[in-house]
């Protein structure tokens, strides 16, 4: 499937999932009030914490092999993988329940229980996505649209029951994400075993591999949380349970425009590592011309997102969030410059430079997480927004400078490598369209 079209597939999958949870949005900000509310935002935020170290990101490590190594170790390290994710998991979560019981006001009241719960969860999510960048790397999105799709939809079925007809209130959600995300990662093991892609017989220096690409991005994905996290854990601690409430709500309605990059950058990143396997001059141009390109075009779709949100919100999220309308276009922006920056995030990848990317993500999420400390204090949710689209500004702008000075590719060419990626963009269309108009040839 070409790269337009997979990535086309990506996009109506990344908005298919994420529209289940937009519709439940309206439904939970008027059964719950935003005290009760952030309590799913705190569950999110410790899913997203745990995330940093449960699985070592092995995902990301998988998507590299499958390009790197003979396909017929593959199995083995997927087997080698899916050891990885269980045991640091399991690690994980005993940590976090440990952490809430000495300071349970860290997670907005949630028990122990829920922490390991969270890092459960986050696990699970890391063994999903192992599946997906497999099936990415393979050109195959229809599949992994689906499965992207069905965990959406058993997660919205299963938060209906735990909040309407079992009234467990946050308890529900919560729990409906902690299920979802078991039963979809169940399914994937079973499609491993399935397509005989999974070997338990794993070799040891396959374990040894995974870990040393995966360790070094604990650092990465640290500087990621703070990054992603910094707004919400700087309004936990300054503010109240119900003004984080309130700011969860406008953080879930601005991450459609972080959806649209990352329905973009699925469908990139293994077309960019193809051509920089191929590494002609052409191949080159156009994966500078991608990059370059990326950025007004996220703007321009940051804009018109924006304007669609703020319209839309009141309608969506009800009187008890009204505060959210005002914040909404900090999120559209921050998630524009996260686009940016996952453009660039596959060349680390590809050749390997996690611990580099690991310290720009770091240093960023640093200096954002600083300045969004100091503009909660001083204006509150506005503050802590604008915190957002400034944290994911220095992420962008570091990432591609360095990855400006660090690898050999034309970047001092910006006319001919935007010309060369508009001209392979369009031509499958000028092609298309010829065949239409003479349908003999």
């Amino acid at each position: 499937m070409s790269f337009a079209r997979a990535g086309a597939v990506y996009a109506v999958a990344n908005v298919a999932s994420a529209f289940l949870p937009f519709l439940l949005l309206p439904l939970l900000t008027r059964v719950l009030d935003p005290a009760e509310f952030a309590r799913v935002v705190a569950f999110a935020l410790l899913v997203t914490l745990s995330g940093t170290a449960a699985g070592l990101n092995v995902h990301g490590a998988m998507g590299m092999i499958w390009f790197r190594k003979p396909a017929e170790e593959v199995p083995s390290y997927l087997g080698a993988a899916l050891v990885v994710i269980t045991l640091t998991t399991a690690a994980v979560a005993g940590l976090v329940a440990l952490i809430l019981a000495w300071a349970p006001a860290l997670g907005a009241g949630l028990s122990p229980h829920w922490g390991a719960a969270a890092a459960l969860t986050a696990g699970a999510n890391i063994l999903v996505q192992t599946r997906l960048v497999l099936w990415q790397s393979q050109n195959r999105p229809l599949i992994s649209a689906a499965v992207q799709f069905g965990g959406s939809a058993v997660n919205f079925a299963l938060s209906l029951v735990g909040v309407l007809l079992l009234s467990l209130e946050a308890a529900g959600r919560n729990g409906g994400i902690v299920l979802a995300g078991v039963l979809t990662a169940l399914l994937c093991v079973a499609t491993f075993v399935a397509g005989r892609g999974l070997n338990l017989g794993f070799r040891r220096d396959h374990v040894t591999i995974l870990i040393g690409f995966g360790a070094p991005l604990v650092v990465h994905t640290m500087g990621a949380v703070l990054l992603s996290t910094a707004d919400r854990w700087a309004v936990s601690i300054r503010l109240d349970a119900a003004a984080l409430g309130v700011y969860g709500a406008a953080a879930q309605l601005g991450l459609l425009m972080s959806l649209v990059g990352d329905a973009f950058v699925k469908a990139f990143s293994p077309w960019l590592y193809g051509k920089l396997k191929g590494a002609t001059d052409q191949d080159r141009l156009f994966a500078v011309g991608a990059v370059y390109g990326s950025i007004p075009a996220f703007l321009i779709i940051a804009v018109i997102v924006g304007l669609g949100l703020v319209v839309a919100s009141g309608f969506v999220l009800g009187p008890q969030y009204r505060q959210a309308t005002g914040i909404l276009p900090w999120f559209t922006a921050g998630g524009a410059m996260t686009g940016v920056y996952l453009c660039t995030s596959g060349l680390y990848f590809y050749h390997a430079r996690t611990g580099l990317l690991a310290s720009v993500s770091l240093s960023a999420g640093v200096l954002g997480a600083a300045c969004t400390w100091w503009l909660v204090s001083r204006f509150g949710l506005v503050g802590a927004a604008a915190g957002y689209a400034l944290t994911q500004a220095f992420l962008a702008c570091a990432s591609t400078v360095v990855a400006m000075r660090t690898f050999d590719l034309p970047w001092s060419r910006p006319a001919a490598a935007l010309s060369t990626w508009t001209t392979s963009l369009i031509a499958p269309l000028r092609t298309h369209l010829s065949k239409q108009r003479n349908p003999i040839q």
